[in-house]
């Protein structure tokens, strides 16, 4: 039984240590790898130093191609992905990135057999000055000429445009997938204002696409959550709660049935509203002493109403009724001890409350302000660990946030890289969804020199700006 455990959690993650160690190995390799291009500048080809610092390159490919056919890099943006994880990028790194982009490469592959003398002819062509390159027909041509056989060059664009189709073909997956998460809710609470049993198997489908989505990509799904949808408030607002704890349930590497069941948490966690008149939820004003106690009863209501329901996790009505405990309600017999679940719930109720649309808020909050205020309250009101996880995960610049670049462009947010403040972002002009189109992509980790291109130095609330996000989001 441990055993068909271990094997179920090594097909759905790796776990961190596992993670980081690959990225730590990747970023050696590619380290080495600028040392190579260096050191061919400086020593003749048969130098020992330059030989040792090939060798050095060679032993450690050699050591990640043990357990995988081929070790493949891939540069987009200005970042470094080995395989599908971003590497952190130095300035040696930085800079050889740049000099792979001058010369239209988007990708290394070392394959088995590679040899120390194929690194050093590689380096070699790459410290070449780029016109003779073209003479002689591109860095592409010109390697497979040279006997370099183990080792083959991608074109930029070719990378650029598969990590564009990606983005684009997740974003259209995860719009379906939101679409259908609404209709499940709406017909959830239809069923028990109706006073039937809710039938758990659409509800259940429908958070197994919303983790195998997440696996797919995070940040499509993530986006959508940024969308305000005033008449479809109360049903967003469970949907987002839902995805928004999935993805964390994702991101701390828990297991398969765990992150599922996170969904369905988020899901039902408001469920307990449904009993509360529509004229207090909808009211627009402060509520009155009475109307707060009816607000406050639902997390009760809502275990009530789970637990009248065959087939509802445990964990689901656990989460319901806790999940504003940290707010002190409802009161329990000393000190609250929320479940992990029920604290998950809590962060992303709150950063979903924050960031919600209401047809009689004038003001919007912007995403990257609800994420300070929730860092303001780790440890005190939130769990610390789980807001550093949370903030990690979704970054301080959300997907669908709007940003002022100090080049004086705008930029939408539609991917997170491995800097926290230096997402990739969609470059607005025309304003009318059409720049998705013609791939105006970019990321603020794109060096120039070894400086960023571009760097973020405020937002821009799209509804004040009249940005419609939708457009670009689904």
């Amino acid at each position: 039984m441990a055993d068909d455990r271990t094997d179920n959690r090594s097909e759905i993650r790796e776990s961190f240590f596992a993670k980081q160690q690959m990225i730590d190995s990747a970023k050696t390799a590619f380290q080495l790898l600028s040392a190579v291009m260096k050191n061919v500048t400086v020593y003749p080809g048969s130098h020992p130093f330059l030989l040792t610092s090939a060798d050095r390159l060679r032993v450690k490919i050699e050591e990640m191609l043990s357990d995988r056919k081929e070790v493949a890099f891939y540069l987009a943006g200005g970042e470094l992905f080995f395989e599908k994880v971003s590497v952190p990028v130095d300035q040696s790194i930085s800079l050889l990135i740049e000099q792979l982009a001058a010369r239209d490469v988007g990708g290394v592959i070392f394959r088995p057999g590679l040899t120390s003398q194929e690194l050093v002819r590689l380096a070699d062509l790459m410290n070449s000055e780029a016109i003779d390159l073209t003479d002689r027909g591109g860095i592409h041509d010109v390697i497979s000429k040279e006997g370099i056989t183990h080792i083959e060059l991608l074109r930029a664009l070719l990378v650029d445009k598969q990590v564009a189709s990606t983005i684009k073909a997740g974003a259209k997956k995860a719009s379906e997938i939101f679409k259908d998460a609404i209709e499940t809710v709406k017909e959830m609470v239809k069923s028990v204002d109706m006073d039937k049993m809710s039938n758990l198997r659409k509800a259940n489908a429908i958070v197994q696409t919303l983790v195998d989505g997440m696996l797919d990509n995070r940040d499509a799904l993530l986006g959508l959550t940024n969308l305000k949808m005033y008449d479809e408030y109360t049903f967003a607002h469970s949907v987002n709660t839902s995805i928004l704890m999935v993805a964390l349930g994702s991101y701390l590497s828990l297991e398969k049935t765990q992150i599922a069941a996170l969904g369905m948490a988020g899901l039902m966690h408001d469920l307990g509203k449904t009993t509360v008149p529509h004229e207090i939820i909808n009211k627009p004003g402060k509520l009155t002493d009475e109307e707060w106690d009816e607000v406050k009863r639902h997390p009760v209501e809502g275990a009530l109403l789970l637990a009248d329901i065959p087939g509802v996790s445990k964990l689901a009505m656990v989460a319901a009724f806790e999940h504003h405990q940290h707010g002190g309600y409802p009161k329990v017999d000393g000190v609250p001890q929320q479940h992990l679940f029920s604290q998950i719930v809590a962060i992303a109720d709150a950063y979903e409350a924050l960031t919600a649309a209401r047809v009689y808020y004038s003001v919007q909050m912007p995403a990257d302000q609800a994420i300070r205020i929730l860092i303001k309250k780790r440890g005190s009101v939130f769990n610390a660990v789980l807001v550093k996880a949370f903030v990690n995960m979704i970054g301080m610049f959300p997907v669908g946030t709007v940003l002022k670049l100090d080049t004086g462009e705008v930029g939408l947010v539609t991917h997170q890289t491995r800097d926290l403040m230096r997402p990739r972002v969609l470059l607005l002009s025309k304003l009318d969804g059409s720049e998705k189109e013609s791939g105006a992509e970019v990321s603020l980790l794109e060096t120039a020199g070894g400086s960023f291109k571009r760097t973020a130095v405020g937002t821009i609330n799209p509804y004040a700006a009249k940005i419609n996000i939708k457009q670009y989001l689904t």
